[in-house]
């Protein structure tokens, strides 16, 4: 009879066996079977090869080297970029574009991949107005210190490539820093490790070879601004006609409406503190009601310009930080300039209204220089960038007209109501800025008719496609404007004053910005 209280003991199986015998390995131990058997990571011997084995000497740097031949626009790089380093859904720091050349007979394209190019001269660090970049010395890479950041965007219309991308979420510009730490602890960054044939790689560069590269790639910006040291490399004999696949794509840059009201209103200001100061060192007949409307309107329209200006910065708790760079950055230079403006406009106000006129004119003339000069810092500030569109004969010609154009209508206005007539010279500054503007205007849609492309055709197309009714807008608002400045002063000022800030909204929308090869149908170029 069979004795249930008695449990018979089984021999362990293999899989009971297997299974004590796992629970006894270490971390360490399991991690190097799965090497041995080459499970994690098969890759490592190929991406390996891809980085340099030590620092640069000195005058080389690290650089990233595509191979042409190689790249098949998987964009397998963008993907594990966008991945590893955490990007917003809209934001990317690696782009894949195209190139389109040859003949009916032979056409031929070219697929571009592409990221910071670590520049030997970066525009992106020498425009910054806090220091949000630095080069790091032993390595040459540019990289981004993100809470020094105002979010201003500066850099964004200084790099000439497109890489830096402003993230609306931390309010913030951030940009490829060709995974540094990854680097820095022998790892591939993301694209170089993540791309199937092996097209990007890291690679030493010497600075001086670099810098004598007159351009990267076709459809690339001229090398000789910042000294990209990407190397693009194919065994091919590419046509020497490729160029980039969006060159005659026409869409309007993005309007910077902040910005568009701080130019016109600086702008303005500055040219009714001038002709109060002409007034008051020539014509010593006007009254003082009429000196404090002109100076009170100066006031108003520069403290709302350049308040409407902090509206553009992503980060303006930081922005007391924008004089760290006034060595290198017109912009810093611009904000520190406008910044010292508005006391000495408050004291030329307060003087006026307590009828203290020792000094006066002297004060005056030191709050007219200082506005002045402030806007050719703004003259400088986009002249720098290195875009056709914003040369600086062009922008001192279009700033300079707005001051003495919209400063003189308003100032006509003024002393049309409050004197028996304007003086004489008012009119003189307005037919001055009235020719300067139509002409600088007139001459940006001319090379429209230009057969070769330039950056010069691509800006007059957009004004007269895409942006032809703000074209048309600005022009009927001139004509109408000074059409009516004999009958109604203050309509036409006001007419003058729209018309010249559509004027200033078309300089950020037609301007064409250069960038890296893109194609216009991919979504993540």
């Amino acid at each position: 009879m069979l004795n249930r209280d008695v449990v018979p003991v089984s021999t362990p199986n293999l899989i009971d066996q297997f299974l004590s015998r796992q629970q006894s390995l270490t971390a360490v131990e399991r991690f190097s079977q799965k090497h041995e058997r080459e499970e994690v990571p098969v890759q490592e011997k190929y991406y390996r090869d891809l980085i340099p084995l030590g620092l640069p000497a000195e005058g080389e740097q690290f650089s990233f080297e595509v191979d042409l031949d190689k790249c098949t626009a998987c964009k397998a790089c963008v993907v594990a970029c966008h991945s590893l380093n955490g990007l917003d859904e809209t934001e990317s720091w690696r782009d894949v574009g195209m190139l389109t050349g040859g003949t009916t007979a032979a056409p031929a394209q070219q697929t571009v991949t592409s990221a910071c190019h670590h520049c030997i001269d970066p525009a992106c660090m020498n425009g910054c107005p806090t220091l949000a970049y630095e080069k790091d010395v032993a390595t040459g890479i540019v990289r981004h210190l993100d809470d020094q950041c105002i979010g201003c965007q500066y850099c964004i219309l200084k790099c000439p490539y497109d890489v830096p991308k402003y993230n609306e979420a931390l309010g913030i510009v951030r940009k490829c820093d060709m995974c540094y730490d990854r680097l820095k602890a022998g790892e591939a960054p993301a694209c170089v490790q993540s791309c199937p044939s092996a097209a990007i790689s890291i690679k030493v560069v010497k600075k001086e070879a670099s810098a004598t590269t007159p351009q990267m790639i076709a459809g690339a910006f001229n090398s000789e601004y910042t000294k990209p040291t990407t190397t693009f490399r194919s065994s091919r004999n590419l046509p020497e006609n490729l160029v980039a696949a969006d060159q005659q794509s026409l869409k309007p840059e993005h309007g910077h409406s902040p910005l568009v009201w701080m130019l016109t209103l600086t702008q303005t200001g500055a040219g009714l503190f001038t002709i109060l100061a002409l007034l008051l060192l020539t014509a010593p007949s006007v009254s003082l009601p009429t000196l404090l409307a002109i100076a009170f309107s100066g006031l108003a329209v520069t403290v709302i310009g350049i308040g409407s200006s902090i509206c553009h910065l992503g980060n303006p708790k930081g922005a007391w930080r924008a004089f760290l760079g006034l060595r290198k950055s017109w912009l810093s230079r611009e904000i520190v300039i406008f910044g010292a403006w508005p006391p000495m406009a408050i004291l030329v106000c307060g003087m006026l209204w307590f009828d203290f006129t020792a000094l006066l004119p002297a004060v005056a003339l030191a709050c007219c220089l200082i506005g002045l000069f402030g806007v050719f810092c703004s003259v400088m500030v986009y002249a720098d960038t290195h875009r056709d569109f914003w040369r600086i004969d062009r922008s001192l010609a279009r700033f300079y007209g707005t001051a003495l154009l919209a400063g003189s209508s308003i100032s006509i206005a003024i002393t049309a109501y409050l004197e028996p007539s304007p003086p004489g010279f008012l009119w003189g500054l307005f037919g001055l800025g009235l020719i300067a503007k139509t002409a600088i205007e007139i001459s940006s849609l001319l090379p429209a008719r230009h057969g070769d492309w330039s950056y010069a055709k691509k800006s007059a197309l957009l004004q007269l496609g895409p942006l032809h009714q703000t074209l048309t807008t600005r022009w009927l608002l001139l004509v109408l404007g000074a059409a009516m400045l004999l009958l109604n002063p203050i309509v036409a000022s006001l007419l003058i004053l729209s018309g010249e800030w559509l004027a200033r909204s078309l300089f950020f929308r037609a301007v064409a910005a250069p960038k890296m090869p893109g194609n216009p149908s991919s979504p993540t170029s």
